[in-house]
C-alpha cells in the first residue's frame, strides 16, 4: 500500500490503476487523473476498493470471501 494510503499520492506515480479479483475474475482499469476528480486526492484507496466491490456477490455473509486486489501498489513507493 502507498505511503500513505490515498488516491493522490498515486499522482505521478501511476496513470492506471488496475483491479482484479482472483476469486471471481472480474478485472478492470481506472486511470488516476479520474479518480482523482472524481473522488479526490484525499479518498483512501481502502475506502476505493469497498466502493468498487459494493455489489460483489463474494462479500455476501457466508459466501466465499472477495479477493479484490490492486496489483499495481505492490512495490510502489
Amino acid at each position: 500500500m502507498p505511503s500513505d494510503g490515498t488516491i493522490g499520492y498515486l499522482v505521478g506515480k501511476l496513470d492506471m490503476l488496475r483491479v482484479e479479483c482472483p476469486t471471481c475474475g472480474r478485472r478492470g482499469g481506472y486511470r488516476v487523473a479520474r479518480l482523482v476528480e472524481e473522488f479526490g486526492p484525499a479518498y483512501r484507496l481502502t475506502d476505493l476498493l469497498s466502493t468498487f466491490t459494493a455489489d460483489c456477490p463474494q462479500k455476501a455473509p457466508g459466501g466465499p470471501t472477495c479477493g479484490v486486489v490492486m496489483p499495481d501498489l505492490v512495490g510502489l513507493r
